[in-house]
């Protein structure tokens, strides 16, 4: 099922429509996209997890001038969208990222795309080859939903989520898009998310959080200098 199935909608509308499903959408790719302030190395290629159509990558290179993005998605039309968006700057690749090569790089962007991982063990295998494939001092970039450990906080913000839901697709919408996802996405907390970074090697930070989602920017430490 390609991105704009899961979501309902046609692949032309999407980056309109995904401003209605998910709230603070604009402010999250910026806060991913700004998280390179931090990045410990230049950047020449930037691998992109589930590309989509280059929203957060075509964020991520104007900050990399002059660096190549590598984007790797499982659906053709979302990728001819992002080589719109992105030009000569983009290298597509067709597949699934879950088991498609990793080249080497100094940044791995992903954002809304690590839901659609169903287990902590293969998302733990994802963030390993990431790992292997950066450079010393590079950066992954993780945006997602990533829940609140405790219910009660996770209620609030699945309310907030349906309110905004709600703005654009009325309340038996919000509560219908909210339960097919349920079903198909699996969304884990903040802290399960960031230790299954550490437990990759990555050193990781906290770089923007708003109720449910989160921007979390996890480096690859510097080689220790040889005495």
């Amino acid at each position: 099922m390609s991105v704009a199935e899961h979501l309902g909608i046609r692949t032309s509308e999407y980056d309109r429509q995904i401003l209605t499903f998910i709230p603070h959408y604009a402010d999250i790719l910026e806060a991913a996209a700004g998280a390179l302030d931090a990045l410990g190395r230049p950047a020449r290629t930037l691998l992109d997890l589930g590309t989509g159509t280059g929203a957060l990558a075509g964020r991520c290179v104007k900050r990399l001038k002059g660096a190549r993005v590598i984007g790797i998605d499982s659906d053709p039309k979302m990728l001819a969208m992002a080589a719109k968006r992105l030009g000569r700057a983009l290298t597509p690749v067709v597949g699934a990222f879950e088991s498609t090569l990793f080249p080497a790089c100094d940044v791995v962007s992903a954002s809304f795309s690590l839901h659609h991982i169903p287990s902590p063990e293969t998302k733990r295998d994802v963030f390993a080859r990431a790992f292997a494939a950066l450079r010393p001092g590079g950066m992954l970039v993780d945006a997602d939903c990533m829940q609140n450990g405790d219910p009660r906080l996770q209620a609030r913000d699945h309310e907030e989520w349906r309110r905004h839901l709600a703005v654009t697709h009325g309340r038996a919408g919000a509560r219908k898009f909210l339960q097919a996802w349920a079903g198909e996405d699996t969304y884990f907390t903040l802290e399960q998310e960031s230790a299954l970074l550490r437990e990759s090697g990555f050193a990781v930070d906290v770089a923007w959080r708003r109720g449910g989602f989160a921007v979390l920017a996890a480096t690859k430490p510097r080689r220790r200098a040889r005495r």
